[in-house]
């Protein structure tokens, strides 16, 4: 969705609720996510504007399907955020210039429109975690035969699991 900040946000602010579905966000990003939404992305936006300025605060929520980091095995991540962002109207100087730490915070808006749909896939690709677990305690994979610990020990014998980098500590005792 796309929002005419001058002639859309009336000077009291605008509240939305929107509903994106997941094959939207994913064909914006060129197919090239490395996630899929299970459900519809629920989001809920309070828009702000003053002097060109424009300020944006909301919450998403959806479900994912995402491989876990330590045993690869697809599981549904409940996904829930609140964000706020501040654009302001006109391009950012393409000059190479120190950021201050307040700069870092601005985003920029070429022309009169805000489209909501990329600013919620930028907010769920910045706030997915980097390393997924399907369970706090999840064992992850045998570095030797690749079998999921999480069903059970593998066939490798106990002393081939040290890891080769360690080999030389495994006699070593502490008095």
């Amino acid at each position: 969705m796309k929002i005419n900040i001058i002639d859309d946000i009336p000077d009291e602010g605008l509240s939305l609720d929107l509903t994106e579905e997941g094959h939207a966000l994913t064909e914006l990003a060129g197919g090239k996510l490395e996630y899929s939404f299970t459900s519809p992305v629920a989001v809920h936006l309070d828009l702000t504007k003053t002097d060109g300025n424009v300020f944006v605060s909301g919450d998403i929520k959806t479900g994912i399907s995402v491989p876990c980091s330590r045993c690869l095995n697809e599981f549904v991540l409940p996904f829930e955020t609140d964000f706020s962002i501040f654009y302001t109207m006109g391009k950012e100087e393409e000059t190479e210039k120190e950021l201050k730490p307040g700069d870092i915070d601005v985003n920029y808006l070429s022309g009169p429109e805000l489209d909501t749909t990329e600013m919620v896939l930028a907010q769920i690709t910045l706030e997915m975690p980097m390393q997924p677990l399907c369970k706090p305690e999840c064992k992850g994979l045998c570095p030797r035969c690749g079998a999921d610990l999480n069903r059970g020990e593998c066939g490798c014998p106990s002393e081939e699991k040290v890891d080769p980098r360690f080999a030389k500590l495994k006699g070593f005792k502490v008095e």
